[in-house]
């Protein structure tokens, strides 16, 4: 893997993918896998940083990538989640196995990096691509500083920047969707080592929810995602919050990081002539989580099926590159749609109605669907199942009267 610079690196490639977080990295194994040239170009002088991810990734999810990271990058395991409702009431989730892995994200990323290197492809830091020109006669200009590229496929995995989406010409993920997030790492919390927990509250979080995340002997991630101030609203919760700021008494800081939790869809073209868009640059992620390295990559995958197909094929064409667009509507759309609903529905609703949906939901016995049907990538399939129960259907209607008119 080339560390910075571009010496070395043949400027004949098959495809070009810009950025190097996980969609990126996986779609450049996929395609390599085949014998195809890739180039992968990331602009940080390093894989993995820095790092905006708060790190749980499900067991399940990982197998459905074909991926067993080593023992390094995985820092703990976890078995369910306590979520709390604005009150203090709160309900637990879990079925009694390893539900997920929380990582290292920036030791995840280069392990990505490495079996992408394995397998071919070839890594270039410290190179920003600043344009992406239209196709002409088969091939992509890709320009950075240093370099022009002719590619026949230039995939974008740029993240939420969104940037040369943009210049592409194509939809990208409305700043509405777009809320700030804010963690720290933590030493000396005294939390349950393999729960997660989720905080909910208008005035705590609005449009998101704050958490915990424990990494093992009294260490934590305490992040907070919110439409605005969250690191202004995480500091206070950290200080005043009657739940967070007991687990964190004594509790000492080790670092900080920002990021940009996603709530929205999809853009609504993922593809043109020798041009796809991946990962967070898609809006393939969770709205309910704001989680994009397995379906965002699970997404990925398919980029990288299709590209390895047209490239067999001689035609990197909208018309041959769009079924990487309708494998994403058959296999993902149906799941985000859902998930996007479920968080708008939990956004409208003022803390005594997020009280009534937790309390109702663990009185009338709903989370036992949660514990069979439960997934935490697919989370359509148990939102879907716990609407059609007709107790779902009276926790709503209670919950209803608790819509904020201000929304």
């Amino acid at each position: 893997m080339e560390s910075t610079g571009y010496l070395g690196v043949q400027l004949s490639q098959d495809a070009i993918i810009v950025g190097g977080g996980p969609a990126g990295l996986l779609v450049a194994s996929k395609i390599a896998a085949k014998g195809h040239k890739v180039l992968v170009l990331e602009e940080h002088p390093e894989i993995g940083k820095p790092d905006h991810c708060a790190g749980l990734l499900s067991s399940s999810g990982l197998r459905s990538l074909g991926l067993s990271p080593p023992e390094d990058v995985v820092q703990n395991t976890v078995t369910g989640a306590r979520i709390h409702a604005p009150s203090g009431h709160s309900i637990l989730v879990e079925r009694g196995q390893r539900e997920a892995f929380v990582i290292d994200r920036r030791r995840f990323d280069a392990w990505l990096a490495e079996e992408a290197s394995r397998k071919g492809a070839s890594i270039v830091t410290g190179e920003r691509v600043s344009e992406i020109g239209k196709q002409r006669e088969g091939l992509r200009t890709v320009l950075t500083k240093a370099n022009e590229y002719q590619v026949p496929v230039a995939i974008i995995a740029e993240g939420v920047t969104s940037v040369l989406t943009k210049k592409a010409g194509l939809s990208t993920v409305s700043k509405s969707s777009k809320y700030p997030a804010y963690q720290y790492e933590v030493m000396g919390a005294d939390v349950e080592e393999d729960l997660v927990e989720m905080f909910y509250g208008r005035r705590l979080a609005p449009g998101f929810f704050a958490w915990i995340i424990p990494l093992g002997e009294g260490r934590v991630r305490v992040g907070l995602a919110s439409k605005n101030k969250s690191k202004i609203r995480l500091n206070a919760a950290m200080k005043s919050h009657p739940i967070i700021s007991e687990r964190l008494k004594g509790a000492k800081i080790e670092r900080g990081m920002g990021g940009t939790v996603l709530v929205g869809k999809p853009i609504p073209k993922l593809s043109a002539d020798g041009l796809m868009v991946v990962g967070d640059a898609a809006g393939i992620v969770k709205a309910t989580t704001g989680g994009g390295v397995i379906i965002g990559g699970l997404a990925a995958l398919e980029a990288g099926s299709v590209v390895n197909q047209a490239l067999q094929e001689g035609d990197t064409s909208r018309k041959s590159l769009a079924r990487y667009d309708s494998r994403c509507r058959s296999l993902f759309y149906r799941e985000l749609e859902t998930m996007h609903l479920a968080q708008r529905a939990l956004s409208s609703l003022s803390d005594k109605g997020l009280d009534s949906i937790i309390k109702d939901a663990h009185e009338m016995g709903l989370l036992s669907i949660v514990r069979k049907e439960g997934d935490m990538d697919m989370q359509g399939r148990v939102i879907r199942k716990l609407i059609s129960d007709p107790r779902m259907l009276l926790v709503g209607l209670k919950a209803l009267r608790y819509i904020n008119p201000f929304l």
